[in-house]
């Protein structure tokens, strides 16, 4: 191979790449963007936790590398809160919430 096809193979991966990406926003935007508020919430602030856990501390990368998630990432009461509350909506049948829950293929 030339050095020209290297790079438009490298180009092509990168291109098809990124239109995967794209495409897997459209479908997570759209799955979102069907969600019930306290579902939407409880997810949005566990992502939060998850992303400050892992930017702020290398105690937490390390944790997480030796197989301890749990005790990498932390998850804040409100964020406990939120889940609690969706949870035991779930459980008690609230039509919203298991819809949302079966959008998201989560099984309880």
């Amino acid at each position: 191979m030339s050095v020209i096809t290297d790079i438009q193979t490298a180009g092509k991966k990168v291109g098809d790449f990124l239109a995967e990406v794209v495409t897997f926003a459209g479908k997570a935007r759209a799955l979102y963007n069907s969600l019930s508020g306290p579902v939407l919430a409880a997810s949005l602030a566990v992502f939060n936790d998850v992303v400050k856990a892992v930017g702020a501390a290398q105690g937490a990368a390390s944790d997480a590398a030796e197989g301890d998630v749990p005790g990498a990432i932390t998850l804040s009461e409100t964020t406990v809160g939120l889940v609690k509350q969706v949870v035991s909506d779930f459980k008690s049948g609230e039509k919203t919430i298991v819809a949302d829950f079966d959008a998201l293929g989560i099984k309880l």
